[in-house]
């Protein structure tokens, strides 16, 4: 398969760890924007962009004529993948593109009615939140599929190093309203507990001189840090979620709290270093078995497969557009 993937890149992003792992099973040529200073001090991610990178194709109008002039000769994409990065840029080229169009929507828990908008434009879909599928599905008219985000082994692993704190959560705390803010400050005045804002390998060390990893989903979201926190191998303490326990046990796996028992739970996970170690390694098992971006990269390559031939809107509409529940 020749696949056309765009996405904003951004060092810490999700099109970045698919574009990794989908070059490993098909022919992959990219073409986007790249963040520059001004989106990486906006979002205060300035520690980054040494790690930029640019796609293969540099977006600068966003046109047809600027695609195809630098497309490999005799190369034409069977299918064109967008993913969604935070940013907006022109993608009128797709008007012009013949195969099939597929997107991959991450943040639909924050932007839902954008996000639905977005699908309309494509022939398949991807939600990266389960709860949106039966929706997304009723509303597009598309074929909806969920596929959850992921780990990558090579980034997201243990380091060797003390472990100093009773927990540590890796993520913004933007709002000391949210429940994010709220829990920690909660279970601050009781263990020790440090947080911080950091990414990709900084993010896989400062996590393995945890304890316990805790984690808290913005709204409801199953988010990137359980795969990548499972995937470090320490005993991950998150709320409950849709689509959680369709792949991790509580108890075996990892921890789930609610507020009523948050602080109990941690005690006796504090309390029980057996415990919390042979969570740390079925968990970390099972995250490797199933949940990498090659196996994301390898379930969108079936999925796609499968719809590549029908690339006209009447064919697909021919489909069924029953919501999937997963890849």
């Amino acid at each position: 398969m020749k696949l056309l993937l765009s996405y904003a890149s951004v060092p810490h992003t999700t099109g970045v760890y698919l574009e990794k792992a989908l070059r490993q099973v098909v022919s992959l040529m990219t073409y986007g924007p790249t963040a520059d200073d001004h989106i990486l001090r906006v979002w205060d991610l300035e520690s980054l962009s040494g790690l930029r990178k640019d796609h293969d194709i540099v977006l600068e109008d966003g046109s047809a004529r600027e695609l195809f002039r630098e497309l490999p000769p005799g190369w034409e994409p069977d299918c064109f993948l967008f993913v969604e990065s935070g940013i907006l840029y022109p993608v009128s080229f797709m008007n012009d593109l013949s195969c099939l169009k597929a997107c991959y929507l991450i943040d639909t828990h924050l932007h839902m009615d954008r996000h639905l908008e977005t699908a309309r434009l494509f022939d398949v879909v991807f939600l990266a939140q389960k709860s949106f599928v039966p929706a997304f599905s009723e509303r597009s008219g598309k074929p909806v599929f969920w596929l959850p985000l992921a780990c990558d082994p090579e980034i997201h692993r243990p380091y060797p190093v003390h472990e100093e704190w009773d927990l540590v959560f890796a993520g913004s705390i933007q709002n000391p309203l949210q429940d994010r803010a709220r829990r920690l400050k909660r279970l601050s005045l009781r263990f020790s507990v440090r947080s911080e804002r950091v990414f990709l390998e900084d993010m896989s060390r400062f996590l393995s001189g945890g304890r316990v990893l805790f984690n808290s989903s913005v709204r409801n979201d199953l988010n990137m840090r359980v795969f990548e926190s499972l995937a470090i191998g320490k005993c991950l303490l998150t709320d409950d979620v849709p689509g959680l326990s369709d792949f991790f046990v509580s108890g075996e796996d990892l921890m789930v709290y609610d507020d009523r028992t948050l602080v109990e739970t941690v005690r006796f996970l504090l309390e029980n270093p057996d415990v919390r170690q042979q969570m740390a390694e079925t968990g970390r098992k099972k995250v490797l078995a199933s949940h990498t971006y090659l196996d994301r990269a390898m379930q969108l390559k079936s999925v796609l497969s499968a719809y590549v031939p029908l690339v006209t809107s009447t064919e697909l509409e021919g489909v069924s557009h029953e919501a999937h529940s997963h890849v």
